[in-house]
């Protein structure tokens, strides 16, 4: 069977997974429903087709061939549990962020105060919350997606709103390396919607770039942080001089 004729048939079963409906599929295609069930049914997507109902679905198509290929359905988000038993222990949190940039175990007891045997047990912990897979020799490997997202509103991402992005936003962003641009503007729904792809190919590459990176020795890389956001909003400072709409004069009966 055709590679592409598998990966349509694993698209199926996420869209199924996540209750994505065909109406949504041709709203995003911009298609009748009658044409979406036509491509599903005849298997006939072009790969441009493909990334925008897994951009829909939430999911790379990366991930989805992983997917494919190791027939599990891959983690893209941890349970409320995981979460909390990341944030009540700094070292496990730590770790953990290690993991998912791919550090190398000989790298991370040098760069950070772990004893071998202590990278190990927390290595142990990951592997018992299923987050990574541990394997011979103090290998890893990452059981979570490329996409993988903390729980909104989750511990997690409270820790970062509260802590981490506090933190990171307390600079003037002009130093070596740093980039800093914030505007608003009047855009359409349409807009909004071709920026946050462009936000998403963004991520892609940067993470593409972080695995690329990863083979490289210690000392030939450093830490770095990107935000990416977008929303519609209004400052509120500006909303109150906001001109009311006019009431409409009541018409008494004649």
């Amino acid at each position: 069977m055709a590679q592409r004729v598998l990966v349509i048939i694993e698209l199926k079963r996420v869209l199924k997974e996540r209750g994505i409906t065909y109406a949504q599929i041709a709203k995003r295609l911009k298609l009748s429903h009658a044409s979406v069930k036509r491509l599903f049914s005849a298997q006939d997507f072009s790969l441009s087709r493909i990334d925008e109902i897994c951009e829909l679905a939430g999911i790379e198509l990366a991930d989805l061939v992983a997917r494919l290929r190791e027939g599990r359905a891959p983690i893209t988000q941890l349970t409320l549990a995981q979460e909390d038993e990341l944030m009540r222990d700094p070292r496990l949190f730590l770790m953990c962020y290690l993991m998912m940039n791919k550090w190398r175990f000989e790298d991370l007891v040098k760069a950070y105060d772990f004893s071998e045997r202590e990278a190990q047990s927390l290595l142990i912990r990951l592997d018992r919350l299923r987050i990574i897979e541990l394997l011979p020799g103090n290998r890893t490997r990452l059981l979570v997606t490329r996409s993988f997202g903390w729980r909104p509103d989750g511990p997690v991402q409270r820790f970062l709103h509260e802590t981490l992005l506090r933190e990171f936003f307390d600079s003037r962003f002009d130093g070596e390396g740093a980039e800093f641009r914030f505007f608003a503007a009047s855009l359409t729904a349409a807009s909004l919607a071709q920026i946050r792809r462009g936000i998403l190919n963004v991520m892609r590459e940067t993470l593409d770039l972080a695995e690329q990176d990863a083979d490289l020795a210690l000392n030939q890389r450093g830490g770095a942080a990107v935000v990416l956001a977008l929303r519609p909003w209004h400052f509120s400072g500006f909303q109150k001089f906001r001109r009311r709409p006019a009431a409409v004069p009541v018409q008494q009966p004649g």
